[in-house]
């Protein structure tokens, strides 16, 4: 069930998002570690949770995807007893999820998306501000302030809050949509076709590295799901949502 919510919010994420002809600019730089500006704390919220959808195939600076439906995906963030945010994006380059070598790689869901360091999470989504990382900032600003959680102070314009994934509840890879396959009455065909590929359904590349015995350096296929909780960084006193 929970793979054919989430293969919907992609599709249908996709969808819009080719239909806007564009994807929200900005972000899309690694981001400033907060304690150097004073966020010093990050604490995981016990409100705020997130189902990300990914493509996960690059590269993203060097040419064209190598699978038709690469670097896009869709997130839905919930606040508990709230409303649900969710928007399309497309990676933004110089993020902490590098070019996308390596596909739908389990082994490097922590380094790609929850950890500075070892033992150190919180790497934000998507800014606000200096913090732009793989999702774009105002996209960032726009979510969190539907679920009526503001980022920036819009009096001095001095950034609050910084969201971060503070821990993975769980991490899948699904395959590749056909056009035959269907994920709540939304067929497949409809994204293939708005993306004009051919044949269909489309053939996708083996992206395997010849000679890595490494599993973490290796590419694996499919679509990356994840479920996660997030945190914030703030300044002390600020109270967490």
């Amino acid at each position: 069930m929970v793979k054919r919510v989430v293969l919907s919010i992609v599709t249908l994420g996709v969808l819009s998002l080719l239909a806007a002809g564009g994807v929200f600019a900005g972000g899309g730089f690694f981001p400033s570690f907060p304690p150097d500006l004073g966020l010093i704390n990050f604490n995981t919220s016990g409100q705020v949770t997130a189902v990300i959808v990914l493509d996960p195939n690059g590269p993203l600076s060097l040419g064209a995807p190598a699978t038709p439906t690469g670097t896009f995906g869709s997130i839905a963030i919930t606040r508990k007893q709230g409303a649900t945010a969710s928007a399309a994006f497309q990676v933004q380059p110089d993020s902490s999820l590098g070019e996308l070598r390596f596909g739908c790689n389990l082994a490097r869901t922590n380094l790609r998306f929850v950890e500075f360091a070892p033992g150190v999470p919180g790497l934000p989504l998507g800014g606000p501000s200096v913090f732009g990382n793989w999702l774009s900032s105002p996209l960032t600003e726009q979510l969190f302030g539907q679920l009526g959680i503001p980022l920036v102070d819009q009096t001095s314009q001095t950034v609050r809050l910084v969201p971060g994934i503070a821990e993975v509840v769980s991490q899948t890879c699904v395959r590749f949509p056909r056009a035959k396959d269907t994920t709540d009455f939304l067929p497949f065909s409809s994204i293939l076709g708005d993306l004009r590929i051919k044949p269909n359904p489309p053939v996708y590349p083996d992206r395997t590295i010849p000679g890595v015995t490494d599993p973490t350096q290796q590419w694996f296929p499919g679509f990356l799901v994840l479920q996660v909780k997030i945190g914030f960084w703030a300044a002390p006193g600020t109270p967490t949502p």
